[in-house]
């Protein structure tokens, strides 16, 4: 072997070895916790002892038990998922819209000020929005000053919508990112050529605009559905009964019941939904175009 073999064969060696903390870092605190997880599931809890047993009881109970609760819980969940995500998306693409097209050399500093809320705790931003919503909060307080109400609202906190709400709200300043990228990389001669064609403006948003913006819009849903899907401190906060949340469950599983292999056993349903629901969006739209949106 020749010299310059050498150095190529050490060149693609080091290139490897970039990769090794990376995967250090995904195998130790992502793949281990989910094999312990994954073993833990097909176990049994027997007087607060993990007892190896090796079966599948913890998943049928997750889909017969309560009269299947634990699964309307799942697709109640999901719906409200979805719900966040759409109320979500249509408040962060006008806001990414608007800093793409006329906030001019401006737009980073627009940027920088929308995100600027993830700086603070998301406890602490759901406890803020309590002392709004809440049912002593700073609406309530106001209409009664003003008397416009006799007595405190009631739906506007502990309930499913204040969740979707808060979930929408928190995450919409994150999604603004994926899809203003995919706005600044459309090509303006595609919108003056629709304009010099005789397109309205609407026509030229409905037929290059937002198809091009598809992989930013995409990415966004992968920001917020899969990690709302099993939100629990949201639901916590905000719920109350009827703003449960599967992640409430797990969570009570792991703690209140301490049943971890029926807790596991539920969070690698939620898994595998979710590892299904990013299957189709990848499917939909293609890796390497959701990656461009990045």
């Amino acid at each position: 072997m020749s010299s310059r073999d050498l150095l190529e064969t050490f060149k693609e060696i080091r290139h490897y070895l970039t990769l090794v903390p990376g995967v250090f870092w995904l195998v130790l605190f992502l793949f281990v916790p989910l094999a312990v997880m994954g073993i833990f599931s097909f176990w049994s809890m027997i007087e607060y002892e993990l007892i190896p047993t090796w079966t599948f009881e913890n998943y049928v109970a997750v889909i017969t038990s309560r009269n299947g609760l634990y699964i309307k819980l799942l697709l109640k969940s999901l719906g409200m998922s979805v719900a966040a995500t759409v109320v979500s998306i249509s408040m962060a693409y006008p806001m990414a819209y608007y800093i793409s097209r006329y906030a001019g050399k401006y737009k980073y500093l627009w940027i920088n000020t929308i995100i600027a809320p993830y700086m603070i705790s998301w406890v602490i931003t759901l406890f803020g929005w309590r002392t709004i919503l809440g049912y002593g909060g700073l609406i309530n307080f106001l209409l009664m000053k003003l008397g416009l109400i006799s007595e405190p609202i009631t739906w506007l906190w502990h309930n499913w919508g204040a969740v979707i709400f808060v979930l929408a709200v928190g995450w919409a300043p994150w999604l603004v990112l994926p899809i203003f990228v995919s706005l600044e990389k459309i090509d303006e001669s595609l919108l003056e050529a629709a304009r010099d064609l005789g397109a309205s403006p609407i026509q030229t948003f409905l037929t290059v605009t937002l198809p091009l913006s598809i992989p930013g819009l995409l990415l966004a849903v992968f920001f917020i559905l899969i990690p709302t899907f099993g939100e629990f401190v949201a639901p916590r906060i905000a719920g109350g009964t009827s703003g449960a949340m599967y992640g409430m469950a797990i969570e009570d599983a792991f703690t209140r019941m301490a049943n971890w292999p029926f807790a596991s056993a539920m969070t690698f349903i939620l898994l595998a939904i979710s590892i299904v629901i990013a299957f189709v969006l990848i499917r939909r739209v293609g890796l390497e175009t959701l990656m461009e949106a990045l």
